[in-house]
Formats: structure tokens, C-alpha cells, sequence
């Protein structure tokens, strides 16, 4: 049953007005998304010889390695300077950073219980490669004075200019030019939250007992729908005395979309940031949206909220707000499915499939369900592909979290792009994002080796160093 029903507005915003009688909707109009979607690469980029670590030194930067180095030393020589002179600690080098990280990437790979089992001797426990390029005292050594920033000239809590992120405040900051430049975002784009695992003290640690990970740092993310790109992020670092009047959820979206907007492209979120205000606000901004709502959001029509003639699996009502593009939608499906949008047509009614019993029934469905349900799963779809394989080991220190977080986005980013556009052949059919990696972290060693074995020597010397066409210098300065 398809009820569609016209609405005027009225001097109160955001409120629909049912009129009782069936009329002619409103003219609704679309503008076209003209952007030319996909990677951005520098010149002479060279897609059919171009390696995964060309790719990732698109996402992540290499001058990062030195600037890794750099404070990696500096903060060990601080430490020791306090603590006092430390006589199994060497400065280390950029090859050894490499590898360094590459090594932790085997152990999201081969995740074991406890680190000092990539050692083992145990040939059905330890790690033949990790042995071979750095030993366990090595290892253990860097991450404990592993830095990313310059500790010398962190703020004082309490004092002017202090910033909660300052630990990795510089290398975000190049992440998240490096994401937005290295790719154009499609039309459909989605907006979501994720947990990083953290159960420490810390300020802005949340606790979400309804999601798989419940306490952590939340993270905002807008993500490609169609390949799960992240083009941006933002760490939610808790509630501040400066909030706006629209609330969290209004402020994240209209925040994280700034960079997108008159684009013409369709924005998806769900019930905890959707609202009139926010829609409004979007399309005033060249942004369509769609999103799930909650009932007792303000301005929701009441005439949505229950129903009763939207009571049969398939039926649905839509109104729609005045003369512009905004309009609500209730739905039943097993129950009562509630969206708003300014991208949907009230006209455009969908097919959906829904298993009863053990038959296949068709429904029909508001194209605002429908483009949703397909649309909505970037950041999840991104967050399976980086957990999947987590990187960095459980630890004391909140920013390293964050950190590993960081470059494991840029590891799924650079998979992505390397996946749209390559055509290099490979030995293997499918190269899937494991091989990716693989292949990622033996190019990151590059024959790097700790003790006098060459690491090349037990990975194989198949893949060559990077060559300098593909190095992405242009983008670097």
C-alpha cells in the first residue's frame, strides 16, 4: 500500500503539515554531481609498474619516516637525560623505522598471544622473517621510546596552547591532507562513527555498550561508499562549553562534509545524527542527505511517528515538506522503519526482497530505504578491511593506538587505490588485500636486517625498491 501525501509549511520550521486530501506533490529536483570521481596521482605515475609501497607513500608520506626518526631520538635522548644513561639504546636509522613498522604489520597478520613468540624457536610458533630482520631486544627497545612528536615542546596541561592531541597532532595533520588530496570522492559518500580499543585512563575515552567495542576512542569518518575510501576524520575528544544549538551530530556532519560542499553529492548517516535542521542546512550547502531517524526528533511529522495505515509488510507513507526537497518516510518492514531525505522522490518506489518463512517475498520500498540500505556502508566496510588486521600492540601509551590506527588507514587507502587503478601484472590471479600487505611490508624491510643474515635472503629479492617516478615527490612539499 502506497500512501503518498502533499504538505504545506508553516510558520513554525521544520514541521510537516498533513493535508487530508490526495494533490499533486511538489516539483522535486536533483542536481547532477559532475565531478570527476577517483585516485589523484602525480605526474608520471606509473600504474603498471607501480608497487603497493608506491602507493602507500601516497597516503603516508615518506618524509614521515625522518621525521619519525628524528623525534624517535630526540625523545630517547630526553628520557635518558632524566632517567639516566641507557646503554642498550642506539639512535635508530630510517631503513630501521621501515622495517621497524613492517614488522608490526607481520604480527597483525600473524597475530600470536604474547610478542616475544615471534621469536620463538618453536618453528610452528615463531616468525622465520621477524627474526631474521630485527631481534626481540631490538624491538622491545623502539617501541619504548617510539615518538612521533616532539616531546621537548609539548604544552603543559593548564596552559595556553595545550592540545590533547598533540602527541600526534603533526603526522595527522599530513594524514589528513594526504586522504583528501589523493582521492576524489564519488557521489555517494557516508558518514559514520568507529571505536578504537583503548581501556586505559584518558579524558575522551568512551564507553558504547551496544557496540562490539566498547570502550575506546571514538573516531568520526567519511568514507566513499562504493570503496570504502577515507577521505577525513575526526577524533571525538568529548563534550565541549562552545557547542552550537543543533547539537553533536549536526555539528560532526556539517564538520567533516565542509571540504565537499556545493558538489551535489549524497551524504548518508544514521538516526544519531539525522534531523530536519541538519538536511536543511546540507542542501543549502549544495549536499543532499539521507539517514535513519528517531520518532522524537524535533519536527518529525506525527503522522510518521505510528502509522496506523502503514501496518502490512511493504506498506509505507511519505510526506513531503512544502515545496522543497525535504520528506519523511515510515515503512514497515518487520517494523516500523522511519528515514527523512532530500534526495529521494516520493514518486520512486523500489522492489525489495524479504524472506518469510522460508519463501521469498516481494515488497515495496521509498527509494530513501532502498538508497540507504546500499549506501550506507562505507566506514563499516573500511573498519572491517583495517581490522582485520590490526596493527601495534596492546600498551600503556593512548596516542600509539592512535597512531596505529592512522597508518593502518593509510595501509587500507593505499589497498584501495592500488586496487582501483593498477595494471601491473602479478604471479597471482587475484591479489587480494593480504597479498597486498605481504608484499607492503617486505618492500618496507628492504632487505633491512639487524643481525648479519640479510632478510632478503629468507623473503626473496622479488621485489625491486621504489622506483623515483613513483615516489609522489610533487606531492610531498
Amino acid at each position: 500500500m502506497l500512501l503518498l501525501e502533499c504538505t504545506k509549511n508553516s510558520k513554525i520550521h521544520n514541521v510537516f503539515i498533513e493535508i487530508r486530501t490526495f494533490c499533486f506533490l511538489f516539483y522535486f529536483q536533483i542536481e547532477d554531481f559532475v565531478e570527476q570521481h577517483g585516485p589523484n596521482l602525480p605526474d608520471g605515475f606509473d600504474t603498471e609498474s607501480a608497487t603497493p609501497l608506491d602507493y602507500f607513500w601516497l597516503m603516508f608520506p615518506v618524509r614521515l619516516i625522518a621525521m619519525i626518526v628524528r623525534y624517535t631520538n630526540s625523545y630517547a635522548a630526553w628520557k635518558q637525560a632524566r632517567e639516566g644513561h641507557d646503554k642498550y639504546w642506539e639512535d635508530v636509522t630510517e631503513p630501521e623505522i621501515r622495517a621497524f613498522l613492517a614488522v608490526n604489520m607481520v604480527m597483525g597478520i600473524q597475530q600470536l598471544p604474547q610478542m616475544e613468540m615471534y621469536w620463538s624457536s618453536d618453528p610452528f610458533v615463531g616468525n622465520t622473517g621477524i627474526q631474521q630482520t630485527m631481534t626481540c631486544n631490538r624491538f622491545v627497545k623502539i617501541s619504548q621510546y617510539f615518538h612521533v612528536s616532539n616531546r621537548e615542546e609539548e604544552p603543559v596541561r593548564g596552559r595556553e596552547g595545550y592540545d590533547r592531541l598533540f602527541k600526534i597532532r603533526e603526522i595527522m595533520t599530513v594524514l589528513v591532507d594526504t586522504f583528501m588530496q589523493g582521492y576524489t570522492l564519488g557521489r555517494e559518500v557516508s558518514v559514520d562513527e568507529a571505536m578504537i580499543r583503548y581501556s586505559g585512563r584518558l579524558s575522551f575515552r568512551q564507553y558504547m555498550p551496544a557496540k562490539p567495542i566498547k570502550r575506546g576512542v571514538k573516531v568520526w569518518m567519511l568514507c566513499d561508499s562504493n570503496n570504502a575510501y577515507l577521505s577525513k576524520f575526526q577524533f571525538y575528544l568529548g563534550k565541549t562549553n562552545n557547542e552550537r544549538e543543533h547539537g553533536l551530530g549536526h555539528n560532526v556532519v556539517t564538520d567533516i562534509t565542509s571540504h565537499i560542499q556545493h558538489t551535489n553529492r549524497w551524504i548518508f548517516f544514521d538516526n544519531f545524527f539525522s534531523g530536519l535542521p541538519l538536511l536543511q542546512s546540507l542542501i543549502a550547502n549544495g549536499l543532499y542527505a539521507c539517514g535513519t531517524i528517531r520518532i522524537n526528533r524535533l519536527g518529525f511529522p506525527a503522522e510518521l511517528k505510528k502509522p496506523r495505515d502503514v501496518k502490512n509488510r511493504g506498506d509505507m507513507k511519505i510526506l513531503q515538506l512544502g515545496d522543497s526537497n525535504v520528506t519523511g518516510s515510515a515503512w514497515m518492514d518487520k517494523k516500523h522503519v522511519h528515514h527523512v531525505s532530500t534526495l529521494s522522490n516520493p514518486n520512486d518506489v523500489r522492489d525489495a526482497n524479504r524472506r518469510v518463512n522460508r519463501e521469498v517475498v516481494q515488497v515495496q520500498q521509498p527509494h530513501s530505504v532502498w538508497s540507504y540500505n546500499k549506501y550506507m556502508g562505507g566506514v563499516d566496510l573500511h573498519d572491517q578491511l583495517r581490522v582485520n588486521y590490526n596493527i601495534g600492540r596492546n600498551g600503556k601509551k593512548w596516542w600509539k593506538y592512535l597512531f596505529w590506527f592512522l597508518f593502518n588507514c593509510a595501509v587500507v587507502n593505499s589497498y584501495i587505490v592500488y586496487k582501483e587503478v593498477s595494471t601491473r601484472l602479478t604471479k597471482k590471479k587475484r591479489f587480494r588485500h593480504v597479498d597486498f600487505r605481504v608484499e607492503l611490508q617486505r618492500q618496507l624491510i628492504a632487505g633491512y636486517a639487524k643481525r648479519k643474515r640479510s632478510v632478503g635472503d629468507q623473503l626473496g629479492q622479488n621485489f625491486p625498491l621504489v622506483a623515483q617516478e613513483n615516489m609522489g615527490s610533487s606531492r610531498e612539499h
